[in-house]
């Protein structure tokens, strides 16, 4: 029987930006604090000890006790700890020299850094006390209270994780798991001999990485080789009469960086950029892992053919396994029992979720990109740049275009931006967010497609097919 002894979030960290409109007392404020602290980091720095987490300088935010560090993270200028939470500060210079202009203190300025001006890591520990709801409201009320009163809040990264009792994870679990994610590694422990595994203990699994990624580990070997995680037993496991100190637990734990959650998308919350769409999802996202890394009930048998590559008959006849005969095994298999147990969060089913892709805003970067590429591709080809070369190398393109799809090179262009429209009008209508798109093409765009199509019929190569493609582009904009 699978026991779940708690589902946490495990890690969490935030990234604080200006908002678009500030009030320049409020940002001369957090230059001046952060001015502040950089100081106390210049004191820090004179105290020598091989341990960096011993070079600080005592300091409080209110009533909240932290420690300025010697060191802070890359693109930041100092940071605060304490037991809980480390937050770094970095000092931004607003730009077209709005400080210089600015007559009013309580003068709003448009403020054109994106960049985050603040990140926030909570501890584990800290996590699993009090909850990750009552950590992140902490960290607002500290950051609008001393810090800023306006921001904006996103979060950079999260983990979700389960742990689990009544299941021990083996190397033939590996196999059983479809997934289309390519970078999968299975983790050993050295220096643990055993019979089976040749002197390396078998500890888990990692598949994809980066900013969607999701692990399979022993919690119970991490404690024992870091036992300043045992805080997990005290503050989940042994409030659960389920658990058994005896037996292995097993992790598992999802991570997701902005990077992807800005892409996902659920009906409930849209796209996942906000910080309380995020944290509204995170049923959804725990959902979404199991999906994309599904456990599969195949038997031992299975397994061990697909380690070795062959199946072998009851004749004793051994017969490759092709890529298609293991596609047809997963295919067939039915979800496992455990990874159905694990289908809800904290009581909560997730709801389906989508991926999408911002339609990029054309740059000028591109043109002079594809025009330096045209010229040295041309070079390279012709030997030589002239008029006649170019002209060459448009009239084949064109003569090529109509033979794949019976259009101009010009049609082809028209209805390609067509599709990128169609794109920003989809984006707009899911996300209730205005997606910039060249004014000059929004407005014309009509009279743009009037024109093509009266060239169409003055076209020596005019086709009906070259009518009906662009007429199918331009409906997916009307």
């Amino acid at each position: 029987m699978i026991n779940k002894l708690c589902q946490i979030v495990d890690t969490v960290k935030l990234h604080y930006y200006h908002v678009d409109e500030m009030m320049m007392d409020d940002y001369m404020s957090y230059v001046r604090l952060v001015e502040q602290l950089v100081d106390l980091k210049s004191e820090a720095q004179k105290i020598h000890h091989s341990n960096n987490d011993m070079r600080y300088v005592n300091t409080k935010l209110g009533v909240d006790r932290f420690r300025v560090m010697a060191t802070t993270f890359r693109g930041f200028s100092v940071t605060l700890r304490n037991n809980d939470v480390s937050i770094s500060f970095k000092t931004v210079v607003l730009k077209q020299s709005i400080i210089e202009n600015s007559k009013k203190p309580n003068e709003t300025k448009h403020n054109q850094i994106n960049t985050p001006v603040i990140k926030v890591e909570f501890r584990a520990s800290y996590l699993a006390r009090v909850g990750h709801v009552s950590a992140m409201k902490y960290i607002n009320e500290l950051i609008t209270k001393w810090v800023l009163k306006e921001y904006l809040v996103k979060v950079s990264e999260i983990h979700l994780a389960t742990d689990i009792q009544g299941y021990n994870f083996s190397e033939f679990d590996y196999y059983r798991f479809k997934t289309l994610k390519r970078n999968n590694i299975k983790h050993v422990e050295d220096g643990s001999s055993s019979i089976y595994y040749t002197g390396r203990k078998f500890t888990g699994f990692t598949f994809g990485q980066g900013d969607e990624m999701l692990r399979i580990y022993d919690k119970t070997v991490e404690i024992q080789k870091n036992p300043d995680k045992a805080f997990i037993k005290h503050f989940a496991w042994v409030s659960n009469p389920n658990y058994d100190k005896f037996a292995t637990v097993w992790r598992i734990e999802i991570q997701y960086r902005r990077e992807k959650l800005k892409t996902i998308y659920t009906n409930a919350q849209g796209l996942l950029d906000g910080f309380e769409n995020v944290i509204n999802a995170i049923p959804d996202l725990w959902g979404r892992a199991l999906e994309k890394v599904e456990h599969k009930d195949l038997n031992d048998s299975h397994c061990l053919d697909m380690l070795r590559g062959y199946t072998i008959s009851k004749d004793g006849t051994a017969s490759f396994l092709t890529n298609e005969a293991i596609k047809k095994r997963y295919q067939r298999a039915d979800t496992s029992d455990l990874w159905l147990s694990l289908a809800e969060w904290n009581g909560y089913l997730p709801d389906s979720t989508e991926v999408y892709n911002a339609p990029k805003t054309a740059s000028f970067q591109w043109v002079s990109n594809s025009v330096k590429s045209l010229l040295s591709t041309l070079l390279k080809y012709e030997g030589e740049l002239s008029p006649k070369a170019l002209e060459m190398a448009f009239t084949r393109s064109d003569a090529e275009q109509m033979d794949n799809k019976n259009i101009t090179l010009i049609d082809n262009a028209y209805a390609n931006t067509m599709t990128y429209l169609a794109n920003v009008k989809r984006y707009q209508e899911r996300n209730g967010v205005y997606y910039p798109v060249n004014k000059l093409l929004e407005v014309n765009l009509s009279s743009y497609v009037h024109e093509v199509s009266l060239n169409l019929f003055n076209d020596d190569r005019y086709s009906e097919q070259r009518v009906t493609y662009l007429n199918k582009a331009l409906e997916r904009v009307s």
